[in-house]
């Protein structure tokens, strides 16, 4: 893609924010690879919006760590994403810097928080971005765009120099437009070797969970049959978790508001600051929250994360299979489903390594197969990406 062909694409599906020119630094192992950075992370002498219209005149002093990691092992970037704003959303439809479009079809959303990311991938503009994922952040665009996502867990990755959300659930990881790309980013962010092989390893298709609609079913269904193909087990079983999908759900969004609250409390203390009505009204109901029902949130996060872990250890389970979401993008003036988040909140509940793949398309537009796997078993979740090839992604502007 030339210059001018590049700023035309991220003009019609409004993917960046700004733009850096700075040359790569030499031929490392990520030499030639054009790399895109969410807007709540630091890229040095760029915008550091966190995609909100209260901030677009931040510049970031230094580079974060996992951008100067990158970086120095030669990746280009190329400059910084749009997102949602805060991070609080799973549309990017973004109110001071853009509507941020998927390229798979006109006026849909690419998801998020971190939709400039995946839609930068879907229309060729970066080979990989980074995002940072608190409900699924990652996965979502990455299932709606056809492109991998990976969230890590634990400490693997910094989060020095990243605007937060919820210092609870947030995590920062790559997403890419094909396994190798994927795999050559993580191992340069610290990830063991993705695994060759998942012959023999078990996964399992929570059975107690809402069901996948008649739509999606005949694609994970073929998705599954892959997994038995190179040699995996897929069973059924109950997670017994003592809780619905929005039980946890609602206790999520709730740490994420009283969180994010703390972080934008400058902003949140004047009514002139620029946040929208919507993202001040969330930061202001968990700021108010009485402390019983924050702790109650708290509690539920914490028994769901050790009873999901416990069904992994007793079951002997390499990790727990979905679709990334129960449905395909949508378009922007519908909304999105209020189930979206159901399958990819888990891993961040339970601090699990995850990935979303492109499994298939429904309607000619992809949807992703997902999994979280064993305590940092990174390199199942990493071994996932290859079952799956990469799909041809769209010649943007023929749709």
């Amino acid at each position: 893609m030339d210059h001018s062909t590049f700023l035309a694409a991220n003009q019609a599906i409004k993917a960046f924010i700004d733009f850096d020119d700075t040359p790569p630094m030499g031929d490392g192992a990520l030499a030639g690879l054009r790399l895109g950075v969410k807007g709540n992370i630091a890229v040095k002498g760029l915008a550091n919006t966190a995609g909100a219209e209260a901030r677009r005149h931040a510049i970031a002093a230094e580079d974060a760590p996992v951008v100067a990691t990158l970086r120095a092992a030669g990746a280009q970037i190329v400059g910084t994403l749009n997102m949602h704003e805060g991070a609080l959303g799973a549309t990017t439809d973004n109110k001071a810097f853009g509507r941020c479009i998927n390229p798979w079809r006109p006026n849909f959303s690419p998801g998020g928080s971190s939709g400039g990311s995946g839609a930068a991938i879907a229309a060729g503009m970066v080979d990989a971005a980074l995002g940072s994922d608190t409900m699924g952040s990652i996965r979502l665009p990455a299932s709606y765009c056809g492109v991998y996502g990976w969230k890590p867990s634990g400490t693997l990755v910094s989060q020095i120099g990243v605007v937060p959300l919820s210092t609870t659930l947030d995590q920062v990881g790559p997403l890419a437009k094909d396994p190798e790309t994927l795999w050559a980013v993580a191992n340069v962010l610290g990830a063991p070797a993705p695994l060759a092989s998942i012959q023999g390893l078990r996964f399992a298709v929570a059975r107690d969970r809402v069901a996948n609609p008649q739509l999606v079913q005949p694609v994970f269904d073929a998705a599954c049959q892959r997994l038995r193909d190179v040699g995996a087990e897929v069973v059924e079983v109950d997670l017994a978790l003592g809780f619905s999908d929005i039980d946890v759900v609602l206790a999520c969004l709730l740490v994420c508001e009283i969180e994010g609250a703390r972080e934008w409390a400058v902003e949140l203390s004047d009514p002139k600051s620029g946040l929208t009505e919507e993202f001040r009204a969330m930061l202001l109901y968990g700021k108010n929250s009485p402390q019983a029902r924050l702790a109650q949130a708290y509690e539920t996060i914490a028994l769901a994360k050790e009873r999901l872990r416990a069904c992994l250890a007793r079951e002997g389970l390499a990790g727990i299979i979905s679709p990334t979401v129960s449905h395909i993008a949508f378009d922007h003036d519908v909304g999105p489903p209020i189930d979206q988040a159901y399958a990819t909140m888990y891993a961040n509940v339970g601090d699990l390594p995850a990935i979303s793949a492109p499994m298939g398309l429904i309607d000619g537009l992809p949807i992703g197969f997902h999994a979280m796997t064993a305590p940092d078993r990174e390199d199942i979740a990493l071994g996932l990406a290859g079952v799956f090839p990469a799909m041809a992604l769209p010649v943007w502007g023929a749709a």
